[in-house]
């Protein structure tokens, strides 16, 4: 039998394997080898995985006792078949136990191998307890949203398979898309056909720029539902790179946010106007007067054909000044109001010829009122200019003709439209509907119908007041208004006044008049600081017949009333002076005359003034005033049994 020397083979594999072995030391995956039911390498990596104090530690263990009992069968399995195949087993997850008795999270691969000429198992492990900590932690955080979206938050899930382009969502997610499990084939491309074709581009931006690495995802955009409705979303998302990169991410219903944010855009652009309105109403209306008056003076002088014509085109256009003032109150809620207890029917009722007037025989009036109506509490004029607003503008809806109608009911606003409109009081109010057939409204004409200055109009065909007027009148008598309309289906305002439980009082049978203007013989003291205006005031009351005192400022009339002995049976008074308000002024001369009488002429003061004097039962007139109506209220004051002395 012949012997052979084996040394200079056993020395060469060792030199063939002294690189494998740096290499391997060197990974920052944890390597051991396994052969003859024991481990007999382990580098540094795996050492430290599994808490050794070096390697020595680990060699000669048997796999029985670094694997935990519930993963050992599943292990030896594998190792056999390594072994028989010759193949590399499949990626598997199990559980290590260390040296210091810890549990270690790992992946393996298992790679046949020869070991110093013998049949051996290289295990390629790597740690995954980061990994595992994150899915964890990713798993609670969609119980969390779960659990919020359940408890009424309106939080969608989604998580997007970028390869495939399939998305799954949570029930959520379905119900702001407006599809249902049946009706969603689960592709990307059709849930992209119900975001809104002007915010699609922002949120393929968005995507591009996360799939190109940048950050997370974010996005607000609008989702076109089924019903028609449609609903804000914000989104936000991030890249899960593992594997098949996936995004995933949540969608918050932001809709009810977003009509908060719209009301309060609103209320902030009505203040602003209002605050314009208000600060140039007083010195605007006190010009008007003066321009109005002297007109009406004018008119009652012998005069040309030429000047009278003249004459009535500066008061027409005085009295459209006028009614662009009034309407920049009312739609900012500066304007004045004088409540009273008010059937809604009857006011319809006694608009009904001049509506047609106004909208045109082309245009068929229907009403359809409730015989067993509450009454209201409001101003009349404002209710009438509410009614003659909308008339309006459905003529400009319908140039071809149509039907308008206006239909009363009582109502009871509930917790559900408090839920859909956050700004409703529940309570028992009048409905007063407003409709016609005309060219409808797109979604973007109706959010903004109610702006200031908006308008569809030509140019010079519309202030883009009207409607703005109208949302200010009937929030001013803490009222709502809403909107309904689709193009070419007409549109319908729908305006919910508080109900009162009082009756409306009986109409009082019109006094006897005085020629054509009223007239009377007593002394009035006339209190207005602008010149020109008191003259033309002084101008009216003396026409009437009338003794007047005249001052320009509050000491001075109380000095002349100091001064005049005989009685003052009335007093007209401005609110804003420029030494001192006139309701002080009116106290002290009052208390020198007790008989002295108010009224007030105004051509704008702060609301809150205003309205205390009126709860008061003071008697207020908003200027700019005209002769007729300036001597009726006077006669009226003076002449009527009914009217209190102050």
């Amino acid at each position: 039998m012949t012997r052979f020397d084996c040394r200079p083979s056993l020395d060469a594999l060792a030199e063939s394997e002294h690189p494998f072995r740096k290499l391997v030391e060197a990974l920052p995956d944890a390597i051991l080898i396994h052969s003859d039911e024991k481990i007999v390498f382990v580098n540094p990596f795996c050492a430290g995985l599994l808490a050794a104090d070096g390697s020595e530690q680990l060699l000669g263990k048997g796999i029985s006792e670094i694997v935990s009992p519930e993963d050992l069968p599943a292990i030896r399995s594998r190792i056999r078949n390594c072994y028989l195949t010759g193949l590399a087993s499949p990626p598997m997850e199990s559980t290590l136990i260390a040296c210091d008795g810890s549990s270690v999270e790992i992946e393996a691969v298992a790679i046949p191998v020869t070991w110093n000429g013998c049949p051996a198992i290289e295990v390629v492990l790597r740690d995954i307890r980061g990994r595992k900590r994150a899915e964890q932690a990713a798993h609670e955080w969609q119980q969390r949203l779960e659990l919020a979206a359940k408890g009424g938050l309106r939080i969608g899930l989604w998580d997007w398979d970028v390869a495939a382009n399939t998305v799954t969502w949570s029930d959520e997610t379905y119900r702001q898309f407006g599809f249902t499990r049946d009706t969603f084939s689960g592709h990307v491309d059709e849930a992209v056909t119900r975001i809104h074709p002007e915010d699609l581009p922002g949120v393929e931006d968005a995507i591009r720029s996360v799939l190109a690495g940048a950050g997370e995802y974010s996005a607000q955009y609008r989702l076109l539902r089924p019903d028609g409705s449609t609903c804000w979303i914000d989104a936000h998302g991030l890249m899960v790179r593992n594997g098949s990169p996936h995004m995933i991410g949540v969608g918050v219903d932001i809709t009810e946010r977003r009509n908060l944010e719209e009301q309060f855009r609103q209320a902030q652009k009505m203040e602003a106007v209002g605050l314009l309105a208000g600060g140039i109403s007083h010195d605007f209306n006190n010009l008007l007067s003066i321009i109005l008056g002297n007109s009406d003076l004018l008119l009652a002088t012998a005069q040309s054909s030429a000047q009278q014509h003249y004459a009535e085109e500066i008061q027409r256009a005085g009295r459209r000044a006028a009614q662009l003032t009034r309407q920049l109150l009312a739609f900012s809620r500066k304007q004045v109001l004088y409540p009273t207890v008010l059937d809604l029917n009857s006011i319809v009722r006694d608009l009904g010829k001049i509506l047609q007037r106004m909208i045109g025989e082309d245009v068929q009036i229907m009403t359809d009122l409730a015989a067993d109506l509450g009454s209201i509490r409001d101003d009349r004029g404002q209710i009438e200019h509410i009614l003659m607003n909308l008339a309006t503008n459905a003529r400009d809806a319908m140039p071809n003709g149509g039907r308008f109608t206006i239909r009363t009911r009582n109502a009871e606003l509930g917790l559900q439209h408090a839920a859909r409109y956050p700004d409703v009081r529940p309570g028992k109010y009048i409905r007063l509907s407003v409709s016609d057939t005309g060219v409808g409204m797109s979604e973007e004409v109706r959010v903004r119908v109610f702006e200031p200055f908006f308008t569809t109009k030509p140019l010079g065909r519309g202030t883009g007041l009207g409607l703005a007027t109208v949302y200010g009148m009937v929030k001013h008598s803490n009222g709502y208004i809403w909107v309904s309309s689709e193009p070419n289906s007409g549109a319908t305002f729908d305006i919910c006044l508080p109900r009162v439980n009082e009756k409306v009082p009986p109409l009082l049978s019109d006094s006897e008049v005085r020629g054509k203007y009223p007239r009377g013989a007593e002394t009035i003291l006339l209190l207005e600081d602008e010149e020109a205006l008191r003259l033309v005031f002084c101008e009216f009351l003396k026409a009437g017949g009338y003794h007047v005192l005249q001052a320009a400022r509050g000491d001075e009339a109380i000095d002349l009333a100091a001064q005049y002995h005989r009685a003052i049976p009335l007093m007209i008074s401005d609110i804003v002076l420029p030494d001192r308000d006139g309701p002080s002024v009116v106290a002290k001369v009052q208390k020198i005359h007790p008989e002295t009488k108010s009224l007030y002429v105004s051509g704008y003061a702060e609301r809150p003034v205003v309205q205390d004097l009126v709860s008061h039962g003071a008697t207020l007139m908003q200027k700019p005033v005209s002769r007729r109506d300036l001597l009726e209220k006077v006669d009226e004051l003076l002449h009527s049994s009914t009217t209190s002395p102050r």
